[in-house]
Formats: structure tokens, C-alpha cells, sequence
């Protein structure tokens, strides 16, 4: 392969009503492929691995989005937001993931931004106070936000666990319906670390954006994770005013016993 153009240059070659660029990225699988590139406002990355894949002189607006959502699993000096607005942009131009291009990249960027993963093999009481002061009991600010007369979360956990999904059930879900769950688990979030302990005073659709952000970086895993930016569009904003639906539910919240709060 010889250097290849990527970044918002590159997508600015594409869709001329994208941002403006600021910078030039161009990567390559070896160091001889650069020769001639060096520029003190050009950005070059190097990696082998990159040798897997068939790239021309521009990435395409396809390998452009795959690199974009392969990039939404971290928040890199506060760059995930950027990240997801040129996702949303690029599925509004109907850019299509490329499963096989993200898989050689996610190695890429496992390898370079290492990051701690949560474990869900833990029970509720567990798993449901760290690092999070609770008002409320956790599955009931849950219940208070739910499409349904119980929270999606239920039809999916393995028998007998309390935390830990089975993924075979999430996946047997509609897309409406995996499009709930994941919105009910946003609402649940924003609600618990930060409406609720600031006393409902804030935007709850800043909130909302934030839990989204906390889910792709942290929270999910995996395929979820990857759900969770292939849907980035639909779910990028609140469909309700669940602030006003957990407070329409309030009689079902029931508070978290002093004794048991962690900071």
C-alpha cells in the first residue's frame, strides 16, 4: 500500500459540506510509504497491520465511517464527542460499516489505548454500588423509566444472575426493542450520577448524551458497544421526557438504605 489519506481531510474530499479540517492525517503500514510526507501540520500514523487491507490514495467515505466507529470506544483527551458527531454525519450520508476493516483497526487501537473493563459477574448489591452514591434503589429508578410495566434489562439476563446478560436474548430482540433497552439503560444513568444527585437541576439531553458517552467507552462491551455507534443517529437524543415519566413514577422509587452508600 502507499500512504493513505484519512480524517476529516478526507471526508472533506467526500461530502464538501463536512467541517472544516484542521489538520492532515495520512497513515501507511511502513515508514518508506510516508517519505516525502513530513510536514509540521501533517499527522502520520504507522502500523503493520494496516498491510491487511487494500487501501487506495483516500480512505472511502465506507472506510472512513468503519474508522470513525472503531475510534468511538475511547474518549482520547476528550475527542469522543467529535468522534460522534462525524459518525452521525457519516451514517446521515448512508456510509456503510465494514465489519472486516473494523476488526484489523480495533486491534490496532486495543493495542495502543489500553483501558480497564468492568465485569458483570457480580450481583446486584455489587455491582450496583461502585463508584455511584445512590439515592434510589437501582431497579426501581429503572422501573420508573421502562417502556413496559417492567424494564427491558429483565428479558435478557442469563438465569439465575442478577447482572450478567445473555447475549443471545439481546440479539433476539426487535430493533425497537434493543433500541429501548438501550435508552432505558441511558436513562438510568443520566438520572443516577447526575440529575438526581444535583436535585433534577441541569439538561436532561446533555445528561443523556453523557450516558451514551460513559455506555460506548465503558459501560457496554463488544458487539453492544458496536450496536450501541452503528445506532448512534437514532439513539443520539431522548425519544421522551423521561425526566418527567421517572417523576410521573415516582411512587416506585424506593430509597437506598444510608447504611449501604458508597461514594
Amino acid at each position: 500500500m502507499t500512504a493513505t489519506l484519512i480524517g476529516s481531510r478526507a471526508i472533506k474530499h467526500w461530502f464538501p459540506d463536512f467541517r472544516d479540517p484542521q489538520d492532515t492525517d495520512w497513515q501507511a503500514a511502513e515508514a518508506g510509504e510516508l517519505t516525502g510526507y513530513a510536514h509540521e501540520h501533517w499527522d502520520v500514523f504507522i502500523d503493520a497491520r494496516l498491510a491487511e487491507w487494500s487501501w487506495g490514495p483516500i480512505a472511502t467515505p465506507d472506510e472512513l465511517y468503519t474508522m470513525k466507529i472503531s475510534h468511538g470506544y475511547w474518549d482520547i483527551n476528550g475527542s469522543w464527542d467529535k468522534h460522534a458527531a462525524d459518525i452521525v454525519f457519516l451514517q446521515r450520508k448512508g456510509c456503510k460499516f465494514i465489519p472486516e476493516l473494523h476488526d484489523i483497526l480495533l486491534e490496532i487501537w486495543k493495542e495502543r489505548y489500553p483501558k480497564n473493563s468492568i465485569s458483570l459477574k457480580k450481583g446486584a448489591d455489587e455491582f450496583f454500588t461502585d463508584h455511584v452514591h445512590y439515592i434510589y434503589v437501582h431497579d426501581t429508578v429503572h422501573q420508573s423509566v421502562a417502556y413496559r410495566d417492567r424494564p427491558w434489562y429483565e428479558d435478557i439476563l442469563k438465569d439465575g444472575e442478577d447482572v450478567m446478560v445473555d447475549n443471545a436474548k439481546f440479539w433476539a430482540l426487535s430493533l425497537e426493542q434493543q433500541l429501548q433497552l438501550c435508552r432505558e439503560e441511558a436513562y438510568v444513568i443520566a438520572l443516577e450520577r447526575i440529575l438526581i444527585p444535583r436535585g433534577y437541576k441541569g439538561s436532561p439531553v446533555s445528561a443523556y448524551r453523557w450516558a451514551l458517552r460513559r455506555m460506548a467507552v465503558s459501560l457496554f462491551k463488544n458487539q453492544w458497544a458496536t450496536f450501541l455507534l452503528l445506532q448512534l443517529d437514532e439513539l443520539g437524543r431522548p425519544d421522551c421526557n423521561y425526566v418527567q415519566r421517572h417523576l410521573d413514577n415516582r411512587a416506585m422509587l424506593v430509597p437506598y438504605g444510608e447504611d449501604n452508600q458508597k461514594s
